[in-house]
């Protein structure tokens, strides 16, 4: 790899993290990931479920953009309400790693013939770090033998390890269901100095959806929507899935008001207990050709076990998986 070329992306990627800070990864969706936004969503869906995703994050561009997530959630009797483990690993490049993991507890309540609702909490540890040994300064560049590294200057941390909460609910009624979270409550800081502009800042999120069955079941329509808010970012998606049989299809468009709008095609495949997916964010409109036109990649593998007497349940909730 040339000197420059080197350079220039040691150069994106400390601006990437400057401006990521205080700010969540946007995933393309909350599909297969709603309790982690949402903790009163966990173990919504009344089956013990895995649920495994990889992204990459503008492919096109060689910047190594990636995360990866991964999940177990399910309905306990005993506790009234579904309890559940999620962590995420966040790599923008090969200098900031964002490692987070989180405890959910959702309390499942009937409030009515048709009318349920539920409330959760999650606590999670936030750790962020910084390869200070892949961070090229000036020290490290010698002009006749190129980057030497060596250099005695001090880039950052070696990591911050954090304390957070979130809360959220939901309510359902029929084929329709909605929820509200508010996580980052204690808005954690990830800088060593504790300024403002290392806060996390508080994630509000809005969801609503519903589930239609059409014929014998064989066919079911879930259209969704999402409003999530953080400082001064917001992003709206609108989306639908069709699930027939053995096979899923679903497409949706989303938009961050900070410029992107994207479209995402999805599909999926099921096989007893195993679902895998992948989907695709196209950018149709915002953004700097700069990117190219691919926002997300997202490849999943989803598991369902057992499940739990029904007759035990207040009430299930068919999530999107795409």
């Amino acid at each position: 790899m040339s000197f420059r070329y080197r350079t220039a992306i040691t150069a994106i990627l400390l601006l990437t993290v400057t401006i990521s800070r205080g700010q969540d990864t946007w995933y393309g969706s909350v599909s297969g990931m709603q309790f982690m936004y949402n903790p009163a969503y966990t173990g919504a869906t009344g089956v013990p479920a895995m649920n495994i995703s990889a992204f990459s994050f503008l492919p096109g561009n060689g910047f190594g953009l990636r995360s990866v997530y991964a999940s177990y959630d399910s309905y306990v009797p005993a506790l009234h309400g579904g309890a559940g483990l999620w962590i995420t690993d966040d790599m923008p490049g090969e200098i900031m790693n964002d490692f987070r993991s989180g405890a959910c507890y959702s309390y499942h309540l009937r409030a009515g013939r048709k009318l349920w609702f539920k409330a959760g909490l999650t606590a999670s540890l936030i750790w962020r770090g910084i390869k200070t040994g892949s961070v090229i300064l000036p020290g490290d560049i010698d002009p006749f033998g190129g980057i030497t590294g060596g250099s005695s200057e001090y880039y950052g941390s070696a990591g911050a390890v954090v304390f957070d909460l979130g809360t959220g609910f939901t309510v359902e009624t029929g084929p329709w269901y909605g929820g509200l979270s508010v996580m980052h409550l204690t808005q954690p800081s990830l800088g060593e100095d504790n300024q403002e502009r290392d806060r996390v800042r508080r994630l509000y999120t809005l969801t609503t959806g519903a589930t239609f069955s059409l014929g014998d079941d064989d066919f079911t329509l879930n259209p969704s929507a999402l409003v999530m808010a953080q400082g001064s970012t917001v992003t709206a998606l609108l989306g639908t899935e069709a699930e027939y049989r053995n096979l899923i299809f679903g497409v949706s468009l989303w938009h961050s008001f900070s410029g992107f709008t994207a479209l995402q095609p999805s599909a999926g495949w099921e096989a007893d207990i195993v679902k895998v997916i992948l989907s695709y964010s196209y950018i149709i409109a915002g953004g700097n050709s700069a990117f190219g036109s691919t926002a997300i990649v997202r490849a999943g593998l989803s598991l369902s076990f057992n499940n739990v007497e029904k007759s035990r349940l207040p009430h299930i909730i068919k999530l999107p998986v795409l």
